[in-house]
């Protein structure tokens, strides 16, 4: 196919740029804003054309190197080769365009993160071993893919992480999972890690059930206290069990194998109890930031609904602007830590319940409960209408923390029929160098 020349004329959100050929939108992955290029069409699509580039003719002068070896292999921070305070722009405007549609909304600054390299606290490496050599590959897939690139240094993260997983790589002998054929032990090596003193939880997730493990189970006992000898940051190593046919990480058993349940990380005066596959914040730096900043949106002091609570970060968080705190949690790992976290805390005015939350608020709405403010921080998919409808009908101040903007803007416009008001929004780089983008959102009822 023919080549074309096009002028990058902006970013869109999923880190695509965009141009226009013969009056159709073209998405250009790995573009530049001001870049001028030669690009292969490579998918017509009913209102758009999907292209690749084939040569850079003018670069954007916001175009810059890459800082990681890998970039291109591994599947990570596919934005690297964008100016940092450029792309927090671009995502800037990406909220203003998503959101152009609310009218009233006051989008505040984006937030960047106070640090950008050895950011993150958690991480998961899928593993495979080659076929001949059967040498251990471990990393993250290759984009849109599940070739594993064989990572050694991933400057995202603490690079005790690098040096943990090369021992793994060199010193594993019970073999790895093939994906093709579902066969072999090691499939994930999980971690995290606390930013307070570079703890660290280590987890093998193996493919194998509870009567394949116990014929392993002293092995796998001795390879972790050679790697606890190794590494005395390693507080605690962990088996989770699955075996299944699955792209899902982890499977519904984990057992603790030498060492502490759980390690403790601090956001600001707070303290919290993690275990191994408790949900916490990727990004603590900016996790305390955007915390407070959640916080600073109360303005009436009252009770407090922590749904999608997990360990209680958020909720203890506001415990100084909130008369009463109740969590709402499904995960029983992560409502057993609400509790030790609390008490940790020294926090006694609260109550947890664990559950589906759509349940759990539709018994508070038979109860006629109601809540001075309601926060929530669903996964990716947001929320759903039953669930909104619930809390609208509980209070007239929503917080909502989303990861997913398109989600957040469904989410919104239903809240708007409820009779609220969207009130700000403001947007974070929790995950930087990628296309993500984390909302802050504030919702009041008009007249409320």
């Amino acid at each position: 196919m023919d080549l074309i020349e096009l002028k990058i004329e902006k970013s869109i959100f999923g880190g695509l740029g965009l141009s226009h050929y013969k009056g159709m939108a073209v998405l250009v992955e790995g573009a530049v804003t001001g870049d001028i290029i030669k690009a292969e069409i490579i998918k017509k699509n009913k209102n758009y054309l999907s292209a690749k580039i084939k040569e850079i003719i003018v670069p954007s002068n916001k175009r810059t190197k890459p800082f990681c070896p890998l970039y291109g292999a591994c599947g990570g921070c596919g934005m690297q080769f964008v100016e940092y305070d450029f792309l927090i722009k671009e995502k800037e405007n990406i909220l203003f365009e998503i959101f152009s549609s609310f009218s009233e909304l006051k989008i505040k600054p984006f937030v960047k993160s106070p640090k950008t390299l050895n950011y993150r606290c958690k991480t998961q490496y899928p593993v495979t071993q080659t076929k001949n050599s059967k040498r251990l590959l471990i990393g993250y897939y290759k984009k849109n893919s599940h070739d594993i690139t064989n990572i050694k240094f991933c400057p995202v993260q603490p690079s005790v992480i690098d040096e943990i997983t090369e021992f793994i790589r060199n010193n594993w002998n019970l073999g790895a999972y093939i994906e093709k054929t579902h066969k072999g032990l090691l499939r994930h090596i999980n971690t995290r890690i606390s930013t307070n003193d570079n703890s660290i939880l280590l987890t093998f997730v193996l493919n194998a059930d509870e009567k394949e493990y116990k014929k392993i189970k002293n092995e796998i006992t001795d390879f972790s206290n050679l790697l606890m000898n190794n590494f005395p940051l390693v507080k605690g190593v962990f088996v989770n069990l699955n075996n299944e046919k699955t792209n899902k990480i982890t499977g519904e058993k984990t057992v603790l194998i030498k060492g502490e349940k759980y390690i403790i990380q601090n956001l600001k005066s707070y303290s919290y109890k993690m275990g191994p596959l408790s949900f916490f914040q990727i990004n603590p730096y900016l996790a305390e930031i955007l915390f407070e900043k959640a916080k600073n949106l109360i303005s009436k002091k009252g009770s407090l609904l922590d749904l999608y609570g997990g360990v209680g970060a958020i909720g203890i968080f506001m415990n100084d602007v909130a008369d009463k705190i109740t969590l709402v949690e499904e995960n029983s790992e992560a409502v057993s830590f609400a509790y030790e976290n609390y008490k940790l805390n020294n926090i006694k005015n609260h109550e947890i319940y664990e559950g589906k939350a759509e349940n759990i608020i539709n018994n508070f709405i038979k109860e006629k409960r109601y809540f001075e403010n309601i926060i929530i921080d669903p996964p990716r998919k947001g929320s759903d209408n039953r669930t909104l409808e619930c809390i609208s009908k509980m209070t007239n101040s929503i917080i909502y923390i989303s990861c997913n903007p398109m989600t957040l803007k469904r989410d919104a416009g239903f809240l708007i029929e409820k009779g609220f008001k969207f009130k700000t929004l403001e947007g974070f780089d929790m995950f930087p160098y990628t296309h993500h983008i984390e909302c802050l959102a504030h919702f009041e009822r008009e007249n409320g």
